[in-house]
Parts: C-alpha cells; sequence; structure tokens
C-alpha cells in the first residue's frame, strides 16, 4: 500500500480547518451584507414585477404574496388570461382557465414542489446545517471574483453558490436537474441590487439553461411587512383580476 508521506498529511490536516475557517468568513460577511439580521424580522412580502420569456418575446406580469412560515399565492398575467397558484402550508391549489384548468384543483408534485421552492424567502444558506444542508468551499469560479460554496441538501440535490467578493450578494446559483429526459444545467442570476427597508433585494432575475437565457425577471417594487388577508393563500376562486389582493 502507498504511504503518505509524513509532511502530505500534515498539510492534510492543516488545510482541512482552514478551509474551514475560511467558509465561515466567508458566510458571515455575506450574512451580513444580506442584512439576515432583518430578514428574521420580515414576517410578509408582497413582489411585483414582469416576466419576459425569451422565446417569443412573451412578457407576464405577476404578483407573488408571501407569508411565514411557508404561505404563498402566485398570481401571473398575459394575454388577458392569467393563472393562480397558493399554498397554505398544506395544500396547494392552481386554476388557469387558459390552460383548461377552469376550477381550481389540487396540484401535483411537481408543481407542488415548484411553488414550495419559491415560498421560503428566507436566505438559503442561512442555518443549513440545521436543516441537514451540507456547505463546501470550492475553487472559485472561471473569472477568479466570486467566492464558489457547493451546498448539497439533505435530500441530495446539488447547488453551488457565486458570492461576490466586493459585494458579499450572492451574484449566481447554479444547478443541474433532468428536464425531458436530458441533463440540464440551469443557472439564475441574481442583478441589480436595490434596498428595501435595508434589505438588499435583486432587481433583476435572469434564468439560463445550458448557457442560454430563457427568462429575464424584472422587479417593480417589493413590500415588507405589509398585512395580507390569509384568505389568499386558501383554495382560489375563479375570479382572476388584477390589482392588489391584499390590505393595508
Amino acid at each position: 500500500m502507498k504511504r503518505i508521506p509524513v509532511w502530505a498529511m500534515a498539510l492534510i490536516i492543516f488545510q482541512l480547518p482552514v478551509d474551514a475557517q475560511q467558509l465561515e468568513e466567508i458566510l458571515q460577511a455575506h450574512f451580513k451584507a444580506a442584512a439576515q439580521e432583518k430578514m428574521e424580522k420580515i414576517k410578509t412580502m408582497i413582489t411585483h414585477g414582469t416576466n419576459r420569456y425569451a422565446m417569443g418575446g412573451i412578457e407576464s406580469a405577476f404578483t407573488i404574496y408571501q407569508a411565514r412560515p411557508d404561505k404563498i399565492r402566485i398570481e401571473s398575467f398575459f394575454q388577458g388570461s392569467g393563472v393562480i397558484q397558493t399554498y397554505n402550508g398544506q395544500s396547494g391549489y392552481m386554476v388557469a382557465p387558459s390552460m383548461g384548468v377552469k376550477e381550481p384543483k389540487l396540484m401535483t408534485n411537481n408543481e407542488l414542489k415548484s411553488i414550495l421552492s419559491q415560498a421560503d424567502f428566507e436566505n438559503p444558506l442561512w442555518n443549513a446545517a440545521k436543516k441537514g444542508d451540507k456547505l463546501e468551499l470550492l475553487e472559485p469560479g472561471p473569472d477568479d471574483s466570486d467566492d464558489h460554496v457547493q451546498m448539497t441538501t439533505s435530500s441530495g440535490e446539488v447547488f453551488h453558490f457565486f458570492i461576490d467578493r466586493e459585494s458579499h450578494l450572492i451574484s449566481s446559483i447554479r444547478s443541474t436537474q433532468v428536464l425531458r429526459g436530458a441533463s440540464t444545467e440551469i443557472t439564475t442570476v441574481l442583478k441589480e441590487y436595490k434596498s428595501v427597508r435595508g434589505i438588499p433585494v435583486a432587481f433583476q432575475i435572469q434564468t439560463r439553461m445550458n448557457g442560454e437565457t430563457v427568462t429575464t425577471i424584472s422587479i417593480e417594487k417589493v413590500e415588507f411587512n405589509k398585512k395580507i388577508d390569509s384568505t389568499l393563500f386558501e383554495k382560489p376562486v375563479t375570479d382572476l383580476h388584477m390589482g392588489p389582493s391584499g390590505g393595508e
């Protein structure tokens, strides 16, 4: 059996705590820049924006209502029609007349997984260990301007977070998923951070598949701790309309 030199073993032993310390420093700088302490005090969030699809040049306006711990309602409208998705913490519903879903129906597992991925407005890197997720510091990206943190979730999914060294905010998130039987690299690029009540929010979000931009989200307004009627997260009504559903 090939033996490892004593000096090499010492280097390995020394490198492990150094990497762990460096990762912790990167995370603490990120949480401070992201105003994590302020974000923990946010109970509700309402986001207004527009989603532009690269294919066909279609645009859809949307409003997302969120409340802790994981309640969410997504209203999206385009070409005179709309879709409403809701989750009340236990059950998820969808109504989409233009897609033939004229009455609210329970979501499938995949549909529910998709909406739940948007329901948590907590920082994905925050309390990773408590959630059973593993974080590792990897080599920087090609341009060497971001720190590269890999997250392996408790369910085995792998996500790559790139944290800008100057702003200490997340610049992009990359993962690989199987879509229509093919392995697809999905990258979410976060741009144009603006302060909302002292909390930085990305006002432009691009989604790329295998390097090609497929959607660009432009945020118009974000409201924190605005009162939201709890019935909005329940089974939706079929009367789809534009305009705010929440109240002061």
